[in-house]
């Protein structure tokens, strides 16, 4: 696992959007087989979740909290135009390339820390938070901010862990032998549903896993 600090989180992750192309489109359409194939499952996941939203209900605000290069306030901003969108991330330099990627009238990028959103509680209709929590140093708090600015939809994705994997975290050589064989891509942080379940107690609609 890859230590980190607040300090030099940022730095991280402003290297790490000056020396990809595009990240997302890694993550989406040129990564390896398994890597397309859970991330592709989840975001088929959250793109059949936000059109049901949008087709039951009226949509003011929407955030995508860690928008990197802005894949989801694209798809959002270019098919819901009365809905104003707001792309966030840590990353000055991703914001600057989501905003090459969707510059039109509904959309606004804002530089930000996930534990201090610059928003007011309850503000925001729709938040998505996509492969994001597993990169924050306190995830906890950052499910809290999340749950504080959205008004009534959040839609939260991260990666599952076999039993394998359970298996390898707690033996110290195997972990540390698996580290050196996985691309650092700054998960610094293990997060479970069922930490999350008891974090947000029964303020909560359904989980998907």
């Amino acid at each position: 696992m890859v230590q980190r600090t607040k300090k030099n989180l940022k730095s991280f992750y402003e290297k790490e959007a000056k020396s990809l192309p595009s990240h997302q489109e890694l993550m989406y359409l040129k990564g390896d087989k398994h890597e397309l194939w859970w991330h592709r499952k989840r975001l088929g996941y959250i793109i059949y979740f936000l059109s049901e939203i949008f087709r039951k209900n009226e949509v003011i605000t929407f955030v995508d909290v860690g928008c990197a290069e802005g894949y989801y306030v694209k798809i959002v901003a270019e098919a819901q135009r009365k809905t104003f969108c707001v792309g966030a991330d840590i990353a000055r330099t991703y914001i600057k390339k989501a905003k090459k990627n969707c510059n039109v009238a509904n959309v606004d990028y804002v530089v930000c820390d996930i534990e201090n959103l610059p928003f007011k509680s309850e503000s925001v209709n729709v938040v998505v938070c996509s492969e994001v929590l597993e990169h924050v140093l306190n995830y906890k708090s950052a499910i809290l901010e999340l749950f504080r600015i959205g008004k009534k939809h959040l839609i939260i994705s991260f990666p599952g862990h076999t039993c394998i994997y359970e298996v390898i975290r707690k033996i110290k050589p195997l972990k540390e032998f698996a580290e050196k064989l996985v691309a650092d891509v700054g998960h610094i942080s293990e997060v479970r549903i069922e930490d999350l379940k008891k974090i947000l107690g029964g303020r909560f609609v359904s989980f998907e896993v």
